[in-house]
């Protein structure tokens, strides 16, 4: 089978998509919109990019203006490689682009805020979103909030959209005290509680909000120390906020970590917290849930289709900086009740979390997809 999966591109979700692909068997071609993005060294998977710097702030007609070299070039590798399913996502961009070429089998897999954020910004926004919808002939999305909101949207069918989380590699994440003791010894914090964030630098993850709930939890916990995973284009901003809260001394910026040794910094931590604005199913989350991590969340619907508050982890509301302090503390003063939790979520994480299993859902959809192919063969 002929997949062509059409991605803003840069994106570690991707890669995790086309390596499963090429292990599978699949014929996978892999184009990427923007220069930004990354071509991945995949056996068996081919590359291309089509030069697009999108920027969801332009205005939408100068974008679709501006796009088009990249549509001609897109349209022209529809007719080349004549894939027998078309997968793409983030609906703004290359959504977009696929809906209008009209080509099918189309299967969308919308990212969350696309359909949780995009649609609110304005009327045109939404119909833009809309229209999409309307011309994919299945969806796929990891959160039942996101599926809510397509119907919503679109009065789309229900039964044509598929729920399910795209899953983690549980033989990489997974507790492990080896490489707990090892890296908080490499770190110089054997005897330090530690708290971990893994999210990429954008305003929608919130992590200003956890950077300043940082400097309550260290009056009663003054030698608390706290990872920072990630990279993006607030990285500058959030330097500046652990400056001016003088918490330099306790924070640590990591950068963007792979998969392998982003397990060990997980083993080593004490709780995971995500401030999140807005949210499909967090991969960060599941990969700190299989590591047996307790977790300190805000009350995003997506978020709470795994974390029940009280127990397997804490809930706080959105923006709210006292609360996530209050919250994160009374987990660092209760042992047995974060170690609870934790293993609440590794039991969560191996029984619904698991990429190689959850993958096979995917495979469901295109054998649905092949055989009500309506791919017009003279397109």
């Amino acid at each position: 089978m002929r997949i062509l999966y059409f991605t803003y591109g840069g994106s570690i979700h991707d890669y995790r998509f086309l390596i499963k692909l090429a292990q599978e068997g699949y014929d996978c071609h892999y184009i990427y919109l923007s220069p930004n993005g990354r071509k991945y060294e995949v056996e068996g998977v081919k590359n291309y990019c089509l030069n697009y710097a999108y920027h969801e702030k332009d205005n939408f007609f100068y974008l679709m203006g501006k796009a088009l070299p990249a549509y001609n070039q897109f349209k022209k590798l529809l007719r080349d490689i004549k894939p027998d399913i078309l997968h793409t996502g983030w609906i703004p961009s290359v959504g977009l682009m696929a809906a209008i070429s009209n080509y099918h089998p189309l299967l969308l897999m919308p990212w969350g805020s696309d359909v949780l954020i995009f649609p609110r910004r304005s009327r045109i926004h939404r119909k833009v979103v809309k229209y999409v919808i309307k011309h994919a002939d299945m969806i796929t999305c990891d959160a039942g909030e996101v599926k809510k909101k397509i119907i919503e949207i679109a009065d789309y069918p229900e039964d044509k959209i598929i729920t399910f989380p795209w899953g983690i590699d549980l033989r990489i994440f997974h507790p492990s005290k080896d490489d707990r003791l090892r890296t908080r010894e490499e770190l110089g914090w054997s005897d330090k509680k530690i708290l971990i964030m893994t999210r990429t630098f954008i305003p929608v993850y919130g992590i200003e909000y956890f950077l300043r709930a940082i400097p309550k939890v260290m009056e009663e916990f003054p030698q608390i120390r706290v990872l920072i995973i990630g990279s993006g284009p607030l990285e500058g901003h959030f330097r500046r906020i652990v400056n001016e809260l003088k918490i330099k001394d306790n924070v640590l910026f990591l950068g963007q970590i792979p998969n392998p040794e982003l397990a060990k910094y997980l083993n080593a931590a004490d709780i995971y917290v995500s401030s999140s604005l807005s949210d499909g199913t967090s991969l960060s989350l599941l990969e700190a849930m299989a590591c047996a991590l307790p977790v300190v969340v805000t009350d995003v619907p997506a978020i709470l289709e795994w974390v029940q508050d009280g127990v397997n982890g804490l809930v706080v509301p959105r923006k709210n900086i006292k609360q996530l302090s209050e919250k994160i503390s009374y987990l660092l003063q209760n042992g047995d009740l974060a170690y609870k939790m934790g293993k609440k979520n590794f039991e969560i994480a191996q029984e619904r979390a698991n990429w190689d299993k959850n993958f096979k859902k995917l495979e469901e959809i295109y054998t649905t997809l092949m055989r009500y192919n309506k791919r017009i063969e003279d397109f």
